[in-house]
């Protein structure tokens, strides 16, 4: 039997002689549930935003991508070949280049996506359009393009209506730079300067600020000819197979084409945003810490006045045959006792309101590509959460009885 546990047990819920004890002590409590509840919900958010971004990107991106070891174009037979391995599901060709587009008043430098209409199913473009529900490689005989809602505003093109407008869009010769195209000009050096062909606008997509405002969308073999690359894309994006992950496809590529063929998966294309969002949550995690060293010492203030209070007890204990060491446990205990009941309770809070968040949305994003704030519970974080509110409480407690101890208590210690 625990006797010093069960001991500080009872000093936790009995009355004290002085209320001024219960309410320091209570004070402790609320502050070490406040800490735990707020630790909670904010690394919640932050995988919010993390599984948000990988949401948005996968609109774009399949899970596995494979780029040229050398140069910039990979040769689209490539495709094929990929397509024959076990672990590859489907595969498909991206051609990626920036490009000058033009509908009416100056030109505009954008990021010219081609791939066919496979590519788009899978990935979640379908779910990003915001006009032209259906994706399609072309409309009454000329290519089908798709802009971001960035680029649709600067253009003035309708973001409703039936009727397509019609874009122009141009890239450099092979051999000259896009530099000298930002100076095109409708009265001349056009032919001189750039391949130029006219590209349908059957719908808008919204992905991202960054990726409205830079991209638009066209059918493979368009972009191919306007880029003056037949028969080449820029990288190949694959789907495993449903037996495959994506590192044991990524690999199996690398063991057969070492010295060919890169490979890049959908996190490490967009490493620069997850690892800053990572940085984020932990550097937010440091910072609710440190709090929890300062709420450690409303716990040094209870343990105090709960000494001063139990003296008479502590003669008591040590008349019976308790070690000192079993009475610095009592008062331990007693420290350790305060933030787990308030690690109880801030794991209660928390929780609760994360999954009022998820389930309600009570904070809401006016004008933002989702209705609410986004959150997402790990039970990893809710451990370490705990783990680290015990730590740091049973630590401090432990360091502070016996101190406390030694100075109020000597014949104890």
């Amino acid at each position: 039997m625990n006797v010093p546990f069960r001991i500080a047990k009872r000093y936790l819920w009995a009355r004290k002689s002085q209320r001024l004890i219960h309410l320091v002590s209570g004070i402790s409590v609320v502050v070490v549930a406040a800490v735990c509840a707020a630790m909670i919900a904010i690394l919640s958010a932050f995988n919010g935003i993390e599984e948000l971004v990988e949401e948005l990107f996968s609109s774009l991106d399949t899970e596995l991508a494979v780029l040229p070891a050398e140069g910039r174009v990979l040769d689209a037979a490539w495709i094929d070949s990929l397509s024959a391995h076990p672990g590859v599901a489907w595969a498909g060709g991206v051609l990626e280049q920036d490009v000058v587009v033009r509908r009416q008043g100056e030109p505009l430098v954008c990021t010219l996506l081609g791939f066919d209409v496979d590519h788009a199913e899978q990935t979640g473009l379908a779910g990003r359009l915001r006009r032209g529900d259906v994706l399609r490689a072309d409309t009454l005989g000329t290519a089908c393009g798709y802009v971001g809602l960035g680029v649709a505003s600067q253009l003035r093109i309708p973001i409703v209506g039936d009727a397509p407008s019609t874009l122009t869009v141009a890239a450099p010769k092979r051999g000259r730079s896009l530099s000298s195209a930002r100076s095109w000009s409708p009265d001349g050096g056009l032919d001189r300067m750039l391949v130029s062909g006219r590209l349908s606008v059957c719908g808008t997509f919204s992905v991202n600020a960054d990726i409205d405002t830079r991209h638009i969308i066209s059918p493979l073999g368009f972009a191919q000819d306007i880029l003056q690359r037949p028969g080449q894309v820029s990288r190949v994006e694959l789907v495993p197979g449903p037996s495959w992950s994506p590192e044991e496809l990524r690999e199996s590529i690398d063991a057969r084409w070492p010295e060919e063929l890169l490979t890049r998966t959908r996190r490490e294309k967009n490493a620069l945003i997850h690892s800053t969002s990572r940085a984020e949550k932990w550097a937010t995690f440091a910072i609710l810490s440190f709090i929890l060293v300062v709420a450690a010492f409303n716990i040094l203030a209870a343990l105090t006045m709960l000494l001063l209070d139990k003296r008479r007890d502590i003669g008591t204990l040590s008349a019976i045959g308790m070690t000192p060491k079993d009475i610095r446990r009592v008062f331990s205990w007693q420290g350790f006792l305060i933030n787990a009941v308030g690690a109880a309770a801030g794991l209660a809070i928390g929780l609760t309101l994360v999954w009022l968040q998820d389930r309600f949305g009570l904070v809401r994003l006016e004008g933002a590509m989702v209705p609410a704030y986004p959150v997402a519970l790990r039970a990893g974080d809710v451990l370490g959460v705990v783990l680290m509110v015990l730590g740091v409480g049973g630590t401090f407690s432990a360091a502070m009885v016996a101190y406390l101890v030694r100075r109020m208590a000597p014949d104890a210690a």
